[in-house]
């Protein structure tokens, strides 16, 4: 795949609304609550955006109707000279029955990789959305957790609750699976994260509780402030923001100088809005921010930052010179105008304001298969530094799935 060299990008309708200043209340009498800012803009007007160079692409699953049409809720992450790289497959639809993790691997520093294999078997019939089926059990990764010096994958299953007479049509938890990822290919056993294994469907697998002392050690590790699950639904899964709006999808938190844990979210809108459409149009397509200073026992409550963003998943970590990054839709537009055209880095030196911002991605190929909730972009990043580059895992238009090397030296040319 051919990317543009190191060069600007300019675009000219995009006006970013003033930064607004966080979380006006202190946690106690002898810590001011930070600022998260973003400063990357090169200009009210017209932003240029720098290109990276030298990024090496590859496709991990072309999406045919062989494999499933739609694939999202990618992961990556290296573990004993391995990467490993995982999402989520349908054969049509976001969130319907049949939808289960699969898996790829290379121990090669990514030259080749495995054929695609199942991670987590289906736990229902796959079948599009609008097809009928006696149970509609579908999955969302948890991506990966290293206990013990061991590798394991996780994967929440949830179902649709038959709608009542509101039609209302509740998405029910059913629990946590998981399973060992050897480097050498073997999977391990599945089980689930908890004493009380819920029943199969009839016509499908039972899968036995996992050792208690595993489990706790894997709970344990999504209760750590930088391990909780972006993408945990759920009524109340996450706090409401300060102007009354929902939080989803937490970004990896990161550590300040001082000890201070920082948490961005998506918006997920205003909690009055009456429709969806009012709820798409209450965003303000920026990210907002929560504190933690007792090491995440507890949180501010979130409070709009001016991180712009298309209202997708970000994805953040740490570089090896200690700089944070976060990796996200960049154009504070929604998916329908294109908000998710665009995937970008920002940095910042000292986790807390962001000044200098690259594109990975701009632009996706044509969506080529129709499927419920689906978008066009390139969207959900996750990523991993191994070595000297950090790799990027996405989907595009949640029917492929492209990993992205990056050189560290191209982050170090960001001015």
């Amino acid at each position: 795949m051919t990317h543009l060299p190191w060069k600007t990008f300019s675009c000219l309708t995009l006006l970013l609304a003033a930064q607004t200043t966080l979380c006006q209340e202190t946690p106690d009498a002898h810590r001011e609550t930070p600022v998260v800012r973003w400063t990357a803009a090169r200009d009210a007007m017209n932003f240029r955006y720098d290109f990276l160079e030298n990024i090496k692409t590859t496709r991990l699953l072309n999406a045919t109707p062989e494999t499933g049409t739609w694939n999202h809720h990618p992961y990556v992450t290296y573990f004993k000279g391995v990467l490993f790289a995982n999402w989520d497959t349908h054969a049509r639809d976001e969130n319907a029955s049949g939808q289960h993790g699969v898996l790829r691997r290379s121990s090669d520093g990514g030259k080749t990789w495995s054929p695609v294999e199942v991670l987590f078997p289906p736990l229902s019939a796959n079948v599009p959305a609008a097809e009928p089926s006696q149970s509609a059990r579908f999955q969302t990764s948890y991506g990966f957790v290293v206990v013990d010096n061991s590798l394991y994958a996780v994967t929440d299953v949830a179902e649709w609750q038959r709608p009542d007479v509101k039609k209302i049509k509740p998405r029910i938890k059913i629990g946590l699976l998981c399973r060992a990822v050897h480097p050498d290919g073997v999977l391990g056993r599945i089980f689930w994260l908890s004493d009380d294994p819920p029943a199969p469907v009839p016509g499908f697998p039972v899968y036995p509780a996992g050792a208690p002392s595993l489990v706790a050690k894997i709970n344990a590790y999504f209760r750590q402030p930088a391990h909780a699950p972006q993408l945990n639904f759920g009524n109340r899964a996450h706090p409401r923001s300060d102007d009354e709006h929902g939080m989803g999808e937490p970004v990896p938190a990161w550590r300040l100088a001082d000890g201070t844990w920082v948490r961005m979210y998506r918006d997920g809108g205003s909690i009055h809005a009456r429709t969806l459409r009012e709820e798409e149009a209450s965003k303000a397509r920026r990210n907002y921010v929560a504190f933690s200073f007792d090491n995440g026992k507890t949180w501010t409550t979130p409070t709009r930052t001016s991180f712009p963003d298309a209202c997708a998943r970000s994805n953040a970590g740490r570089l090896p010179d200690g700089q944070v990054y976060v990796i996200n839709n960049a154009l504070p537009l929604s998916s329908k105008k294109g908000g998710r055209s665009l995937l970008a880095i920002s940095l910042s030196r000292d986790g807390l304001t962001f000044d200098r911002m690259a594109v990975i991605r701009f632009g996706a190929s044509k969506q080529r298969y129709e499927g419920r909730s689906k978008s066009i972009g390139c969207a959900y990043p996750h990523s991993v530094v191994v070595g000297d580059h950090l790799w990027v895992i996405y989907s595009v238009n949640k029917e492929d799935i492209e990993i992205a090397r990056i050189p560290l030296s191209s982050l170090d040319k960001l001015k």
